[in-house]
């Protein structure tokens, strides 16, 4: 068996740890990796925005002779010259630029922890989906090796014909329901084991253990706490943040743009046949106000602005629904949860108990006895489905708050 083998089995065999799959994910996703590269290169173009462009240099002959071609000096009327000029922005145009590669950085920022916050969400609701499947079908098999013996007593009822052949035909046909719905629940579990190895950057069919078992979280925040709270943190509000007061930098470099001219100044030496070299300068300027394109150029900048604002109402509006609507979802979950845990599957194991005593002696028939096989699967899987859904809305909730809001 070779070491890869090995590694697989241990991977399979293992328990499956939600903490390491954050760590993994963290560390593999290629959406993060890929946002944390698009921070990287935001970063990167802040000198170069703050920076002059390249000076110019200019190195050319000019000959007086109207002799083109001439370039050897027999005129004596050959001047050589040497330039450098420097296109430099009006003053405050570099900090402009630079202020606006500055808030694109922090947007970029803001995205890569929003996309950590995603990719961590997604983790979660499948490590919680996968245990669930894998509760669905002990308890499942659990329930079949209960029907098993119901079986068999149907069976042994039957040949003592104190059975019908219909009653030990139901108990086959549930044996086959109860298996089938097994067969779904594994191949329920490739998938999901699938979607966690896509999410990590592993193979498909990578192997992963069972998850391990988890306690229920809690939450007592209100309302209002959770709405601060994510107000104040949830990443895509910041981003948008950040994206007004780009806006707010462009519309102001706009209207510099409009207003003021950008200068060039030039420096020219001069060197001629047979007389003193001489220097000259000059200055080139812009002049941005003579065509149309720099009023539209403030008038982009302002819609731009004023739609950045809008999208961030927008995204606040969206959050608080996001919160509200999450937090009824959590205490519907929490409610069921207590009501199957306490109540439902206590009654459906009593129920069940009785009806087990009664049809052994003879008092209830067997598809009475059924339904209560029934009543207490569906109990215990409903329970376990709200557990899920509980801990499933708990880590969205977290992403749309932006912060972990449990230990």
């Amino acid at each position: 068996m070779n070491s890869k083998n090995v590694v697989e089995m241990n991977e399979a065999d293992a328990p499956l740890d939600l903490k390491w799959l954050i760590q993994e994910a963290k560390e593999h996703n290629p959406e993060i990796i890929a946002a944390q590269k698009r921070l990287h290169a935001a970063k990167a173009k802040i000198p170069q925005a703050k920076s002059l462009d390249d000076p110019n240099i200019r190195i050319g002959s000019f000959d007086m002779s109207n002799h083109p071609l001439n370039i050897n000096g027999q005129t004596n009327m050959l001047q050589q010259r040497y330039g450098v000029s420097q296109k430099i922005p009006f003053p405050g145009k570099l900090h402009l630029r630079g202020e606006i590669a500055t808030e694109d950085a922090h947007m970029m920022e803001k995205e890569l922890q929003s996309k950590i916050q995603e990719i961590l969400a997604l983790v979660k609701s499948a490590f919680y989906e996968l245990s669930y499947i894998n509760t669905a079908i002990d308890i499942t098999e659990e329930i079949r090796g209960l029907l098993r013996r119901f079986a068999a007593i149907t069976q042994e009822k039957y040949a003592v014909g104190t059975a019908t052949q219909r009653d030990v035909l139901a108990a086959q046909v549930e044996l086959s329901t109860l298996a089938n719905n097994i067969i779904v629940l594994n191949k329920e579990s490739e998938s999901m084991v699938a979607r966690l190895n896509m999410l990590l950057d592993r193979p498909t069919e990578a192997p992963l253990g069972k998850p391990r078992p988890f306690e229920k979280h809690s939450l007592r925040l209100t309302i209002k706490e959770l709405e601060d709270i994510a107000i104040k943190n949830r990443p895509e509000l910041k981003r948008f943040d950040h994206l007004i007061k780009r806006s707010e930098a462009e519309v102001k470099l706009s209207k510099k743009d409009y207003y003021f001219s950008d200068f060039e100044p030039m420096v020219e030496y001069m060197q001629e046949d047979k007389s003193s070299d001489t220097w000259a300068s000059a200055i080139t300027i812009n002049v941005p106000w003579l065509w149309p394109k720099n009023r539209s150029k403030v008038k982009e900048t302002k819609e731009t602005l004023k739609a950045a604002k809008s999208d961030y109402r927008f995204i606040n509006n969206k959050t608080l629904f996001e919160v509200k609507d999450l937090l009824v979802r959590l205490q519907a979950s929490e409610s069921t949860i207590n009501l199957y845990k306490t109540g439902v599957i206590p009654q459906a194991e009593q129920s069940l108990k009785a009806a087990r005593i009664g049809y052994e002696a003879g008092r209830i028939d067997f598809l009475t006895l059924i339904d209560s096989q029934r009543t207490l699967l569906n109990a215990k899987l409903l329970y376990h489905r709200a557990l899920i859904d509980f801990e499933q809305n708990l880590a969205n909730l977290e992403r749309s708050t932006g912060i972990q809001l449990t230990q």
